[in-house]
């Protein structure tokens, strides 16, 4: 199923990196009565799952950012922008694949919804809606995955040969959540040039790109459930992976992908037992067939002067970011947690060394997969089972006991009516009889 579906997708990866927000994924609101003395909501009809479970894993392929950091951010909120990092002047998003579960939806359309987006930008922050996105949502269950190629943005930032997504959303009418594969979405592509029309007082040696991607670049967001170590219940898992073969830059820069990283949220309602798990990515670097250095945990940024000093390359991993927190609301607590990481920087003309004031961090900067993971679960777990719906008791106390409804009509001789129609009958005879047995008067002339 292809179809045109709104997502903003470089604002969405901007608050992303910024801070991996908390809150459950955004849907519908419910919505409340206009009257606050109307009866209440109908209760559901038929058996309901018990399983509780809101996760959602995002990435996306390359994020390319002209003057990040450069204009502050704007809020309604008096005061907030200045807490708030700072936005890009210009950003624009290549390929975004989005699983996203939400057992608390108030439309069961959203409880579960996964895309692949081919791409998206924003201005100053400001992201419009984006057409082209490959989508599948749950209610009802899809049991077959979505697949198709993705339509290519033509943009002088990014240039795209072959994009293609998979998207895939599961729902169990009875046991919700509890399904396998719940969540899946996936983007990729064979080849990509970013940056291919700089403006011409930025000088890059040899190639026309800033960075090129000649094999095949892929992303992949899951959310499922999993079996936690001594329970019944299951745990929320929201996972984001990378697959990449190499990236070749301006200036004879190449970077092998020795280890792609993987970015996984478990959620299991305890903060014990709940955790973030990372796995940084091994990228090496050369220039001209010479070794520069790899790129790891223990040794995360690289600077390549391309002219002299003058133009200048910063490779950098980007940093794990992860929050955690307990919740309370929206039908049940537990914990939730959420982190953030980038598989590889490329910073051009960096300001870091000016040391002058609100000047963006770079001239330019391209991201190349971009990660984020969230999960929650209630306290306990998430419950893998089916229950009849529990009907509220009324205001005032326990609600009376339901009158005995008056039996069904029947179509034999004990239906009701019956006797009434035979009594009238017999009457009705009886009088036929007397009338028939009195002696005919003759009229008098």
């Amino acid at each position: 199923m292809r179809r045109s579906f709104s997502v903003p997708l470089a604002g969405l990866l901007l608050a992303l990196v910024a801070a991996p927000a908390l809150a459950q994924p955004p849907t519908t609101p419910v919505p409340g009565p206009r009257d606050p003395n109307q009866p209440p909501v109908s209760a559901p009809n038929g058996p309901q799952p018990l399983g509780h479970a809101v996760g959602d894993a995002g990435t996306g392929l390359s994020v390319i950012r002209l003057g990040p950091q450069g204009v502050p951010t704007s809020t309604i909120l008096p005061g907030f922008g200045d807490q708030l990092p700072r936005q890009s002047v210009t950003e624009l998003g290549l390929g975004l694949a989005s699983a996203q579960v939400n057992s608390e939806a108030f439309l069961t359309t959203e409880r579960v919804v996964t895309q692949a987006s081919p791409f998206g930008f924003a201005v100053a922050g400001r992201a419009p809606q984006t057409p082209g996105t490959l989508v599948q949502t749950a209610v009802p269950d899809n049991p077959q995955p979505t697949t198709g190629g993705l339509p290519i943005p033509e943009t002088p930032l990014g240039r795209l040969k072959v994009l293609n997504g998979s998207v895939q959303a599961r729902w169990d009418e009875k046991l919700g959540p509890c399904v396998s594969p719940l969540a899946t979405a996936r983007t990729s592509l064979a080849g990509l040039e970013v940056l291919s029309a700089l403006p011409a007082e930025v000088p890059l040696p040899a190639k026309t790109s800033l960075i090129s991607v000649p094999d095949t670049f892929e992303a992949n967001s899951q959310v499922r459930l999993v079996d936690v170590p001594g329970s019944a219940n299951k745990a929320v898992e929201s996972t984001s992976t990378m697959r990449a073969v190499s990236v070749e830059l301006a200036g004879g820069i190449k970077i092998d992908v020795v280890s792609p990283p993987t970015l996984t949220a478990t959620a299991t309602g305890d903060e014990a037992t709940s955790k973030i798990t990372y796995t940084a990515p091994v990228l090496k670097v050369s220039q001209n067939g010479k070794d520069l250095g790899t790129l790891d945990a223990a040794h995360p940024t690289i600077d390549i002067p391309l002219l002299l000093d003058l133009v200048v390359v910063k490779l950098q991993i980007a940093g794990l970011t992860e929050k955690k927190s307990a919740f309370s609301g929206n039908g049940f607590s537990g914990f939730q947690l959420g982190a953030t990481a980038r598989m590889l920087d490329v910073q051009l003309l960096p300001t870091d060394k000016l040391k002058l004031p609100n000047l963006p961090t770079a001239l330019a900067q391209v991201s190349l997969g971009e990660q984020i993971v969230r999960a929650a679960a209630p306290q306990g777990g998430v419950v893998c089972g089916t229950s009849q719906p529990v009907v509220p008791e009324q205001p005032g106390g326990q609600a009376a006991p339901p009158k005995k409804a008056p039996p069904l009509a029947y179509t034999n001789a004990a239906y009701q009516s019956i006797p009434l129609f035979w009594t009238g009958t017999g009457l009705l005879l009886v009088g036929v009889v007397i009338f028939a047995a009195l002696p005919a008067r003759r009229a008098k002339d």
